[in-house]
């Protein structure tokens, strides 16, 4: 890789368009949305927000949130040019990615919903594990979530830590390089897992962001401050 691979990683806009103006003059080749472009709204206002997302002219790879619901985000993000990576991948140069959105709910009756991204653990280790096939090859191999594992940077104001299990045991078993997710804003930071590098990227709701640059290594930029 001659010049470093520069990743936008997103996540927690809830419908507020305004906070992507910001964002117009960032070098990058491509944004990672880590869920929560939407905030539980209909097509009509999410169309808005979408389009300016669009309107920054990259490659935008994306993950449904818990807000983005199922008889929306699809075919709109289709319509915009979007790549979900929700269960899927995606190879770009040197590196592989995959994702997968939503949350594992503590209630357990919230994955019969069907009008949400809800799952349970199993089904994020089994979803993750399928697609990382895809990508085991790629010098750098990328993982594009909403919910973090769980105890990295899953920490509630109460103190209880809210990731995924399933999620953490995937990382535990294939150490990726990289995860990006968001969904907890008040715990943005950097965690490990083993070799894996966990970002939380923050809500950027609030400004916050981060930019990645890859080449012979890894190095995070944070964009807003605390």
């Amino acid at each position: 890789m001659k010049e470093p691979l520069r990743i936008l990683a997103l996540a927690d806009l809830h419908d507020r368009a305004e906070m992507l103006d910001r964002l117009k003059d960032i070098d990058c080749d491509l944004i990672a949305l880590c869920g929560d472009l939407h905030n539980g709204s209909s097509r009509r206002v999410a169309e808005p927000v979408a389009a300016a997302l669009a309107g920054l002219g990259r490659t935008v790879l994306i993950v449904p949130g818990n807000m983005d619901h199922k008889d929306v985000v699809p075919d709109l993000w289709q319509d915009f040019g979007f790549i979900m990576l929700h269960r899927s991948s995606f190879l770009m140069g040197d590196c592989g990615f995959i994702g997968m959105g939503g949350i594992v709910a503590r209630d357990p009756r919230r994955p019969m919903d069907p009008s949400r991204y809800y799952h349970h653990d199993e089904e994020v280790y089994s979803a993750l594990s399928e697609a990382y096939g895809k990508i085991s090859e790629k010098r750098f191999k990328i993982v594009i979530t909403h919910q973090p594992p769980r105890e990295a940077r899953d920490l509630l104001y109460s103190g209880e830590y809210s990731g995924s299990v399933g999620l953490r045991r995937f990382v535990e078993e294939r150490q990726p390089d990289l995860l990006l997710c968001g969904h907890i804003h008040e715990d943005r930071g950097e965690a490990g897992i083993g070799h894996t590098r966990i970002i939380n990227v923050g809500e950027l709701r609030r400004g916050h962001g981060a930019l990645i640059k890859l080449r012979d290594g890894l190095t995070v930029d944070w964009i807003g401050s605390e």
